[in-house]
């Protein structure tokens, strides 16, 4: 068991293959508008040797990401943005380029362990084939306390010409001494129209199937298909929640199939358009959606609603802890249904 750990987090850094993608960045304006910023420090001489990219995770930052690191690598920029043909942009488009480490994020959403770290820093150290050396980590806030102290040295003291691209969404998870070590790139939030537009580019797929999408807004997203976890299932689990409380635990099977951190991303990216509805506000929303929607609004008052987002919140900050998963999905369920329940239902004594 420990073995296959160990495979799948080397798997990710074994994912060296890069992908430049100049056109779906110009036509998407939050993407755009970071390329100017990055491209400016480079052009001046002053991109960091650590940067960090804040903001939503997804395809769309995966695309900038990595359009950046080929940008950095390629021997003959074009108007800023990688060539293509030189033999450096064709190595990383083989997922051949010998000076990159790469970190892909993980789709269970674990942590990145200490040994993944030492593996990097081992190689590290290595001879140089080109002129930089690229480390990009997707989601960095996975580091733990061991394997973010590991990564502390080699950011504090790097190997001549080492450059870090780091992603991270929720920055106030990401130790302090890591964040104090890289510069940070706010990218500002897409509106749904944005990203609507962005995947009808990106993949080809019908408006109806981009709006869904983008309300979607999941990270694992990659190419237009459907995310990986059932997010019809776990919707409609909530609505059983709300609507039949007397059986709290029934409905939730689709909850405890879904990785924690996907299911409190989720639900907490349902709660402002059921808050929404349940004030009469107008939206937009997906046609798909909207049932759901309706049906959790008028499950609850408006007072119950505030309740229901302060739950969510907690339950999102304790989701990447490793004990009592299926406990915790539990509580939630009970919380949400009756926030005395739970207490209720403790052993005494």
């Amino acid at each position: 068991m420990v073995a296959d750990t160990m495979d799948a987090h080397l798997s990710g850094l074994a994912e060296q293959r890069l992908i430049s993608d100049p056109a779906t960045i110009q036509s998407a304006g939050w993407l755009n508008d970071a390329w100017s910023q990055l491209e400016r420090m480079i052009a001046a001489g002053r991109l960091p040797h650590g940067l960090l990219l804040h903001g939503r995770l997804g395809a769309p930052m995966t695309a900038l990401l990595q359009t950046l690191a080929r940008r950095l690598i390629c021997d003959a920029p074009r108007d800023g943005w990688p060539c293509g043909e030189c033999p450096a942009c064709r190595q990383a488009e083989q997922g051949s380029f010998p000076d990159l480490h790469r970190l892909a994020d993980d789709p269970d959403h674990r942590d990145i362990p200490v040994d993944v770290i030492r593996t990097l820093i081992d190689g590290a150290f290595i001879t140089r084939y080109g002129r930089m050396r690229l480390v990009l980590i997707e989601r960095i806030e996975r580091l733990n306390r061991s394997s973010g102290n590991a990564l502390l040295k080699l950011l504090e003291e790097p190997p001549e010409s080492m450059q870090f691209l780091c992603t991270v969404e929720q920055v106030d998870r990401l130790l302090p001494t890591i964040r104090s070590r890289l510069q940070r790139i706010r990218l500002r939030e897409p509106r749904p129209e944005e990203l609507a537009a962005w995947w009808r580019q990106a993949s080809g797929c019908s408006p109806e199937r981009a709006e869904l999408l983008a309300f979607i807004d999941d990270p694992t997203l990659v190419d237009g298909t459907d995310p990986t976890f059932d997010w019809q299932a776990v919707t409609s689990a909530w609505v059983r929640l709300a609507e039949e409380p007397q059986s709290p635990l029934a409905p939730i099977a689709p909850w405890l199939a879904t990785p924690r951190p996907v299911l409190a991303r989720w639900l907490l990216r349902l709660w402002p358009a059921v808050a929404r509805r349940q004030a009469g506000l107008s939206d937009t929303l997906p046609a798909a959606i909207v049932p759901m929607i309706e049906r959790l609004a008028r499950a609850h008052d408006g007072e119950r609603w505030l309740a229901v987002q302060s739950r969510l919140i907690q339950f999102a900050r304790e989701s990447g802890h490793p004990l009592h998963p299926e406990l915790s999905v539990e509580h939630l369920a009970l919380d949400l249904v009756d926030p005395r329940l739970a207490r209720r239902l403790e052993p005494v004594g």
